[in-house]
């Protein structure tokens, strides 16, 4: 027993010791307390004087080598309190309980870098601000993309002079001036530029140049060798590696970027609950940052392979973030209801006020009798904010103890303490 357990049994033998002689007891010790009442003496054989067994009044045996029973005086009810309520059958909404981390949202997820390699000319992009889609992160000045410029201006100037040779043909055709065989040659050329012409310009764009900027590229115009790195979508920098000055390459990460309109909760499902859960089933998660508030979310993904070590499937929950308060590494508690008690299923069940823990078991005082409580072992199922499931040590219509079952534990712990045993 605990030491908040022990003061409090101190109490209540205090409250007991101040009831009337005889008012309280358990087991053997009640029975001695009658047994000195000259008027309820009785034979050796253990039989009243009208010659009938020894019962008490309601008809029961008195149970004195009963170890499990607990036996109080009407007053020591009253004043204790104890109030009990029948085990009934009832369709219970599973809830079950596990834990988890928060992580980013994986397909709201980019590590961005520079496609080209090159130097690092300008780094706007600032840790933890929040980005449109396409704004700079940072400028590169790159070698590789002044020559694929250049070749992009070669091209485009032969691809303008092999259209204007073909038109020209064409013209010297229609005058009879020029011959068809001239007229295919100076076509096949203008379509031969095209071709260098596109190949040019995707290069650019696998560069990093979109097509806007591709348009507006003139021979000798300004920053003819800086290309721009950009935020593939709106979101956060939630990581930077990127500082002015420094040589990088298409294989470096410069930032990370991540939406956290909605993020990823990981979690673990133990095998046995498995049957219980399903995609598209809505749970509550409570984080200690906000105490007092739930966030709803659903059930996305369930692994489809245990792990061997710990026994559990992972399992992804999708949580909605609008106000950005859910940060990726954040502990989390969640509770999942299960998809048994959507389909109205009965078990039986009593108050989760009714159960106390002793050591490993689980135990409730069902009432056999007046001011009579039997201690019960009792295993149990499903459980609720109100419920629980008694698998096995109660019948249903059966009365347990709901206000008090914890004095009644503390009462015989110290009857035990005192000698007597129940």
């Amino acid at each position: 027993m605990s030491k908040p357990e022990s003061r409090f049994a101190l109490v209540l033998l205090a409250l007991l010791l101040a009831l009337p002689a005889g008012s309280a007891g358990c087991g053997r010790g009640s029975a001695r307390g009658r047994a000195a009442d000259p008027a309820e003496d009785r034979p050796a054989d253990g039989r009243g004087s009208a010659g009938h067994d020894d019962h008490d009044d309601q008809g029961h045996h008195d149970d004195h080598g009963d170890e499990t029973i607990v036996e109080l005086s009407p007053e020591a009810v009253a004043r204790i309190g104890l109030t009990t309520t029948a085990a009934t059958r009832r369709a219970l909404r599973t809830r079950r309980a596990t834990t988890g981390r928060i992580g980013f949202d994986e397909e709201r997820l980019a590590h961005v870098g520079s496609r080209v390699s090159g130097r690092l000319y300008r780094v706007p992009g600032q840790l933890g601000e929040s980005v449109a889609a396409g704004e700079t992160l940072a400028v590169v000045d790159s070698v590789e993309l002044g020559e694929a410029k250049a070749a992009f201006f070669r091209a485009r100037a032969r691809f303008a002079v092999a259209e204007r040779g073909f038109e020209r043909q064409r013209s010297l055709h229609a005058a009879g001036l020029a011959s068809e065989q001239e007229v295919l040659e100076a076509e096949a050329s203008a379509e031969e530029a095209a071709a260098d012409l596109a190949v040019a310009r995707e290069a650019l764009r696998l560069l990093g140049l979109r097509d806007d900027e591709v348009d507006r590229l003139s021979l000798g115009g300004p920053g003819a060798s800086l290309v721009s790195v950009r935020a593939p979508f709106a979101g956060r920098v939630v990581a930077r590696d990127a500082t002015p000055g420094e040589l990088v390459t298409p294989e470096d990460t410069l930032f990370t970027i991540g939406d956290l309109s909605e993020v990823w909760l990981w979690v673990d499902l133990y095998e046995r609950d498995l049957a219980h859960v399903a995609v598209r089933e809505r749970v509550t998660v409570r984080l200690d940052a906000w105490p007092a508030e739930i966030f709803p979310g659903e059930l996305a993904y369930v692994a489809d392979e245990l792990d061997p070590h710990s026994q559990t499937v992972r399992a992804r929950v999708d949580l909605p973030n609008p106000r950005g308060r859910l940060r990726p590494g954040m502990f989390a508690r969640v509770e999942l209801t299960g998809a048994g008690a959507e389909q109205g299923d009965e078990v039986l069940a009593i108050p989760r006020t009714a159960v106390q823990r002793d050591g490993r078991e689980s135990i409730v005082f069902a009432r056999v009798g007046p001011g009579r409580f039997e201690r019960r072992e009792v295993a149990l199922g499903r459980t609720t904010d109100e419920w629980v499931e008694v698998v096995s040590g109660l019948a249903a219509g059966e009365e347990v103890v709901t206000e008090g079952a914890f004095i009644l534990r503390s009462q015989a712990s110290a009857d035990e303490l005192g000698g007597h045993h129940h």
